[in-house]
């Protein structure tokens, strides 16, 4: 029988088996040799579509750095091709654009006209240095080397940095970064009453020591002998080289110099630092992996390195490695790992209660190559081995042998009717090969949206999307072109019926009770639902309205984005503006004591001293308002105290501090990046903006459920502005003199910047601190005129007093105000009260803030986005599977039976998680549109099969309880091993399953409730459509009357050879 090139091929590998077997182990080799090199990671690499422009703007205000900075790059970049949107910021000393480049363009292309675009802007003020134009990326962290301990800042520092160099000549590191440290400087201190008795000026001061701290090269003297260099050596490099630098020589010889006139500092900048770990001074080298580095190796290597220097620390200096995600990632190794072998015994076991042993076998042989063969393509499409990657392997663990059952199970059952050849065998696979062939291509085309969401979020799960379609790809290749192989070679052992081995006996004894109960129960019972079709029909729409009001009646939450409990808890403190530097950090000391405390309760009940709950706590000031505070839970602790419940003890512990503005509690980790409502309001009008934002902040307030709102308008910390009088213009005074002059005063004129080894130091000319550290000095300063007079301040400037925000945030050249708010997730959903803010709330406010606009950010746009994308992806996702079920079944309509039923396996899915009692998510939704493929793939193949019996003349109703009998037992088995290879991943306890738990509900109860479907609903649709049919053929003859075509045996056949509608 000609079954065209594909049956040609089939064959030709059944009848080869060198060739298949070849085809096998090229593989399984390819696949094994893979798994040894490939990347292992704790979670995707993710590439941003983000560039961001940075320029330092030292000693300026927010203000300054927003006009003379943030606005002149936003205007020159603004209408270049492929910016999606501009979103800058302006702070103290800096400003930053970050730049969102459509999804449609070249990253790097945009990039580079953006780099000629702020390379072209020449008005940049004096003070600014070169714009640093960069990718945004993500960084790995491997794990953190603390160095801590009660010695002063330099010891600390000095050794941090031979840890650091010691750490990135390790084998296979390359990367580790020092925080928590303050840069060199060398601040060279004059005081205005020596200035005045010397007659100089900071300027003179500084460009003498510019003259006389150089290297400078002279040329060379060419002499008959050869050449001989020529150079200056007097750049000072530390502060007592810079002691001895001439700033003036006098008429009479004698000679001032620096330290005459200056006191030197070789230190740090003048910033406050505040950084502890366990309690204690620390500084922290972060390492980090780069490329195909492997975390496991780096963080073993490092862990090695921190036992042996250990030993060898100077006094009162510790060493510790915390935070190693390593242990994370070997735990997610295992626990993945440990439920993919479970899962694969749970599908074996359930293949050998159905089939005979050695047709389970090859089957089960399936099951590693197609993983190996995922493995082996799996880099070429920059895919590694991480816990979303691990995950798309269980998922499709038990969907990956469907084929392989139908195939194998088609197969035997012409074997044992016909005889075992090569060609009954190749008959056997024929009468199912195109029909399973598109079930797995409709199971591909439904896992198709997962790769087209956009964004950070769809990189993170893409690896599941590549993983499943990789695997079902090559599970196509073993059961067409390699499993007919092995079948045709088995050797069948045929068993008397009164043999003695058992587990014959009880196989037959499990087979024939499943004939007994398909004949006697299934059979009867379908034949009854089929007589009341309408009201079969009619009972799972019922089921399906009563599952949807689960989650519109809120018995099941949805909850886009949850949270996963995770072994570190952070609080984000902030102290109101103008807040002293000590008092925020004696605010941090106060917070890190309280989780102390929680820690010493918590053992005492544990009968320990202490660590039965905190194992690290590293607290550090962002600047001088604002501070942080990390902390690593004893992992796996579980059993002794929670995460969510260290984070609500603390949160109590903590109560009220004076001064805090925000003090913001995170405990958990998820997809969604940010608190859970977050919008943006726009406008020029910043005091408008404010005022607008202060509202909305007070009606979010009233919500319940919600927590740690912040808003991000401030009134700002007190600022002087100078203008020039109009007396000092006459003595040649200019804004820009007066201007220059305080600056250098207070904060400090830049003399060099040398290279010390690793470090950049500045040096810096400057008044005392104590003569810049109140208003009233400027009264004392003296600004030096173009004749080289000197007048007082106040006899030349005017001063106005005003407030300047600490940071200014824009959005599209806006000025733009950040609301932000926790949920309480486990009672309360975040996109409730997100919908509610902006249907009832935020209309009100902007109807009384004319010229505000608003835009979601954080989580609430991601998850829009992710919605936009999952609707799009859906659509075309089902209109892929149609055009796959009608290319088989030949026909325009049966599809559309098969694809009524996709809505009905949400009932599964639901009652699952209600079961499970774990909340609706992003999750959960990947897992149902993924059911859709798996649910049309069975009954795909059922429908085929009535199509068959109907072009052989059997009657509809006969022909639909025939082939629904015939099918029963493969349904059966393709359902049970979906759900029990998923079986122990939805069981899972630990922190490491979380984030994929929901989808692998959503599928493994979709797909035991989709069995139901398959064997009930869609019999009856069949034969609802053929009523449909014959009530429309009948209606066009009352219409129209006239002699009709002859109809067909099939429903939608219009020939003998083919089923179709027309």
């Amino acid at each position: 029988m000609n079954h065209g090139p594909y049956g040609a091929l089939i064959n030709w590998f059944a009848r080869n088996s060198v060739a298949a077997n070849l085809l096998m182990a090229i593989l399984l080799v390819g696949g094994f040799a893979t798994v040894l090199t490939i990347k292992k990671e704790i979670q995707p690499r993710i590439e941003t579509n983000f560039i961001s422009i940075n320029v330092p703007f030292l000693g300026a205000t927010p203000a300054d750095a927003e006009e003379g900075v943030v606005i002149k790059i936003e205007e020159s970049i603004q209408d270049i091709e492929g910016i999606e949107e501009i979103v800058s910021t302006a702070g103290r000393g800096f400003g930053r654009v970050q730049v969102e480049v459509n999804a449609d363009y070249e990253v790097t292309e945009v990039m580079d006209q953006v780099k000629n675009r702020v390379d072209a802007i020449s008005t940049f003020p004096e003070n600014t240095e070169k714009p640093v134009i960069s990718r945004t990326q993500f960084q790995q962290q491997v794990v953190m080397v603390t160095v801590y301990g009660d010695v002063t800042e330099r010891s600390l520092k000095e050794f941090a940095k031979q840890v650091r160099n010691e750490v990135v000549t390790l084998p296979g590191v390359t990367r580790a970064e020092i925080l928590g440290s303050r840069p060199y400087e060398i601040s060279i201190e004059v005081s205005e009453f020596t200035l005045q008795s010397y007659g100089m000026t900071l300027s003179e001061v500084a460009q003498a020591i510019r003259r006389g701290s150089l290297d400078l090269s002279a040329g060379a003297i060419r002499s008959d002998s050869g050449d001989i260099l020529v150079r200056t050596k007097g750049q000072a490099y530390i502060g007592r080289d810079f002691e001895n630098i001439v700033v003036r020589t006098n008429p009479d010889g004698t000679r001032v110099l620096l330290k005459d006139i200056a006191l030197i500092r070789d230190a740090f900048v003048e910033s406050e630092r505040f950084a502890e770990y366990n309690g204690k001074p620390a500084i922290t080298i972060r390492v980090l992996s780069v490329g195909d580095q492997s975390e496991l190796d780096i963080s073993a290597t490092v862990q090695d390195y921190v036992d042996r220097k250990s030993a060898n620390v100077p006094d009162q200096i510790s060493l510790a490695a915390w935070a190693d995600v390593s242990y994370y990632l070997k735990g997610r190794l295992d626990m993945m790992v440990k439920n993919l072998i479970m899962g694969a015994a749970l599908v074996f076991l359930i293949l050998a209660l159905f089939l005979r042993l050695k047709l389970a076998f090859w089957v089960m042989v399936g099951l590693p190559i197609a993983f190996m063969g995922a493995f082996f393509l799996m880099p070429t499409l920059d895919v590694t081995v991480n816990m979303l990657s691990l995950f798309g392997f269980i998922l499709v663990l038990g969907i990956v042998v469907d084929d392989a059952i139908v195939i194998g199970e088609s197969a035997y059952t012409n074997m044992r009717a016909k005889g075992h050849s090569v060609d009954n065998i190749v008959e056997g696979v024929m009468k199912v090969a195109v029909p399973a062939t598109f079930g797995v291509l409709t199971t591909i085309a439904a896992f198709l949206p997962i790769l087209l969401v956009t964004g950070i979020s769809g990189q993170f799960f893409a690896a599941i999307g590549w993983v499943v379609i990789l695997c079902l790809a090559f599970s196509l290749v073993e059961s067409k072109l390699i499993q007919p192989a092995h079948l045709a070679h088995m050797k069948v052992k045929h068993y008397e019926k009164d043999t003695h081995n058992h587990f014959i006996r009880f196989q037959r004894f499990f087979s024939e009770g499943l004939h007994k109960v398909i004949d006697d129960h299934y059979a009867p019972f379908l034949k009854k639902a089929l007589e009341h079709r309408y009201l079969t029909l009619s009972l799972f729409i019922s089921m399906l309205i009563l599952s949807i009001g689960l989650l519109a009646g809120g018995i099941l939450r949805f909850v886009f984005f949850p949270d996963f409990t995770s072994d570190f808890l952070q609080v984000q403190l902030e102290m109101t503006e103008g807040t002293p530097a000590n008092e925020t950090h004696d605010a941090l000391r106060r917070v890190t004591e309280a989780l102390w405390e929680i820690d010493r309760q918590v053992s005492e009940d544990q009968g320990v001293e202490s660590g039965a709950a905190v194992q690290s706590v590293m607290a550090f000031a962002n600047n001088d308002t604002s501070g942080q505070i990390i902390t690593e839970l004893v992992k796996e602790n579980n059993d002794v105290i929670e995460g969510p419940e260290v984070l609500r003890r603390w949160r109590e512990q903590v109560g009220i501090i004076p001064g805090i503005k925000t003090l913001g509690f995170e405990g958990a980790t998820g997809p969604g990046g940010g608190p859970s409502v977050s919008l943006q309001l726009i406008g020029s009008n910043i005091e408008q903006v404010g005022r607008a934002a202060n509202d909305l902040e007070e009606r979010i307030r009233r919500y319940e459920g919600v927590f740690d709102v912040r808003n991000s308008y401030e009134r700002g910390t007190p600022e002087i502005k100078l203008n020039i009088q109009p007396e000092a213009e006459s003595l040649g005074l200019t804004l820009s003199d007066l201007a220059r002059q305080v600056r250098a005063g207070f904060y400090g004129e830049e003399v060099q910047r040398i290279q010390r080894g690793q470090d950049e130091v500045r040096v810096m000319v400057r008044f005392p601190r104590d003569e810049r550290d109140s208003v009233g000095y400027l009264d004392n300063m003296r600004i030096r005129t173009p004749d080289g007079g000197r007048v007082p301040f106040h006899a030349v400037a005017a001063v106005e007093r005003s407030e300047s925000p600490t940071t200014i945030r824009r959005y599209d050249r806006e000025r733009a105000v950040r609301i932000s708010a926790e949920v309480d997730k486990e009672n309360y959903e975040p996109g409730k009260i997100t919908a509610d803010i902006l249907e009832k709330e935020l209309p009100e406010v902007l109807a009384s803030y004319p010229g505000v606009r608003h835009r979601l950010s954080g989580a609430s746009q991601s998850q829009q986005e992710v919605q936009r994308d999952l609707i799009t992806g859906a659509a075309f996702a089902l209109f892929l599977i149609y055009a796959l079920m009608a290319i088989p079944l030949r026909s325009y309509s049966q599809p559309l039976i098969i694809m009524s039923v996709i809505p009905f396996g949400t009932i599964g899915a639901l009652v699952g998680h209600l079961i499970l009692d774990i909340q609706v998510s992003l999750m959960s939704f990947f897992g149902i549109i993924a059911l859709a493929g798996v649910v049309v793939n069975d009954s795909l193949i059922l429908v085929d099969f009535v199509n068959r019996e109907r072009r052989l003349g059997v009657p509809l109703y006969q022909a639909v309880t025939d082939a629904a009998s015939k099918r029963f037992r493969a349904i059966l088995l393709t359902s049970l091993t979906t759900f029990f290879g998923l079986i122990p991943i939805v069981l899972e306890k630990s922190l490491q399953a979380q984030i994929v738990i929901p989808m692998a509900a959503s599928l493994a109860f979709g797909i035991l409730f989709a069995t139901v479907i398959t064997l009930f609903l869609i019999p009856s649709l069949y034969i609802i459509l053929d009523d449909f049919r014959n009530w429309w053929i009948s209606a066009w003859r009352h219409v129209l009357p006239r002699k009709p075509d002859r109809v067909g045996p099939a429903v939608g056949e219009s020939s003998q050879a083919r089923v179709g509608d027309g």
